[in-house]
């Protein structure tokens, strides 16, 4: 499964660059929060529901599966650690894109 897939990127924001790498910033800016709540025994559910729409909405498609994965999954801890990789690999594919985006 690509990480981010670039074609929905582009259609969703008409491959305007200036305003993807606008977007990409303020997904940067939002995991911090995200991060927080997934560190608490509560609310890390909505959390994760929150990051799993913002993640399909710019295409970044494994972090989605893995936030879907990890709302339904029975053990929390398992499932937040396969988050938590998801999203360092879509932060690494959000970095990629804004280099070769400059």
């Amino acid at each position: 499964m690509l990480v981010l897939d670039r074609a929905h990127f582009d259609h969703m924001t008409g491959a305007d660059r200036a305003l993807q790498i606008e977007v990409l910033g303020l997904f940067r800016m939002q995991v911090e929060g995200w991060s927080a709540a997934m560190a608490s025994d509560i609310g890390w559910r909505e959390a994760i529901h929150t990051l799993k729409g913002s993640a399909r909405g710019i295409g970044l498609n494994a972090l989605a599966a893995a936030c879907e994965a990890a709302e339904t999954a029975e053990e929390s801890e398992a499932a937040l650690a396969g988050v938590r990789a998801a999203l360092n690999d879509a932060l690494g594919a959000l970095e990629q894109f804004a280099a070769e985006a400059a």
